[in-house]
């Protein structure tokens, strides 16, 4: 993803403890439950797309079922992480991607997926549109994003806390995110939205399904 200087190094920072700490604050069952929904969105002759994909940890999932994955990151830091991470898989490369404008041709994936993206971009359509640009004609876009919306007061509070501990002081692009928000976010792109919910476990994460127009 394409970010100025602050914004890169804030992720970049985290690269090494970014697994755990996510874990920590979004909670086990809810990282298990949302990998099990992104799998049965995949099939077996998929050539996807990741943008953003951090240190890998949804990339392992994508490589162990589609035919080929593609994962993209703008963190070097990041980047490098999820080049071990993916090292033993020979359908997966990992490259340095910009998110709102990447190198690839149009109509050329089965899928674009963005795992806990949208909620840290400041322009999430854009990155929207140019996955659209990428996708064959009847492609799927998934997004996941781990948000506190639809918590309990003191549970949204709790999970703040957790965030403040082990990030510190969110970027100012961070928002919280409804299925609404992702859906209309969808839509401001030209998909058509086919699902859009909520995973509640320890922590809630919007998970959502577009598909581009033919």
């Amino acid at each position: 993803m394409k970010k100025d200087k602050k914004e890169h190094l804030y992720w970049a920072n985290t690269a090494a403890t970014y697994d755990a700490a996510t874990v920590y604050v979004v909670g086990e069952c809810t990282q298990r439950e949302t990998k099990a929904w992104l799998l049965k969105q995949l099939q077996e002759t998929d050539d996807v797309l990741e943008l953003g994909c951090g240190t890998g940890q949804f990339s392992e999932v994508i490589a162990g079922k589609a035919r080929h994955l593609t994962a993209t990151e703008g963190a070097v830091e990041m980047l490098d992480v999820a080049k071990g991470r993916l090292a033993p898989f020979a359908n997966a490369i990992v490259q340095m991607e910009d998110c709102y404008r990447t190198t690839f041709s149009d109509d050329i994936f089965d899928v674009v997926f963005l795992g806990n993206v949208i909620h840290i971009l400041g322009q999430p359509t854009q990155a929207l549109t140019e996955s659209r640009r990428v996708l064959k004609p009847g492609g799927r876009i998934l997004v996941a994003d781990a948000t506190s919306w639809g918590l309990p007061f003191w549970s949204k509070l709790a999970m703040g806390i957790r965030y403040l501990r082990k990030f510190g002081k969110p970027p100012k692009e961070n928002r919280i995110v409804s299925p609404d928000d992702v859906a209309q976010f969808l839509e401001s792109a030209d998909f058509h939205v086919e699902e859009s919910r909520l995973i509640q476990k320890e922590t809630n994460v919007v998970c959502a399904r577009g598909r581009k127009k033919a």
